[in-house]
């Protein structure tokens, strides 16, 4: 059986061709040369119309714990001290720490 022949001869070749490589070339990942933050970009533009349906949903409701403070009657937050009551109240500690009479305007 014959041997096949290269079709350039080594004679041909420049001689950092033919010689043994002594070092490789090493190309990094994209994920080496970027932190990964980077690479996650959007491919299209967010449409105002896309961006304002995903906004429609984030809009306010309405509170459905409302009760009237049995104290005075305003309306307050079920579970939550009435604030016209603890504005009062703490007038009337901070003058009683003080020694004297509270002011209830």
């Amino acid at each position: 059986m014959s041997t096949i022949k290269p079709l350039f001869a080594a004679k041909f070749l420049p001689a950092f061709l033919t010689a043994p490589n002594p070092f490789t070339w090493r190309i990094p990942s994209l994920l080496e040369l970027f932190p990964s933050i980077v690479l996650a970009v959007p491919k299209k533009k967010t449409s105002h119309s896309r961006k304002a349906m995903r906004a429609a949903n984030k809009g306010l409701k309405d509170k459905q714990n409302i009760v009237n403070c049995p104290g005075c009657g305003t309306p307050k937050l079920a579970h939550h001290l009435c604030s016209k009551c603890y504005s009062f109240l703490s007038r009337t500690w901070k003058n009683k720490l003080r020694g004297s009479m509270p002011d209830l305007s």
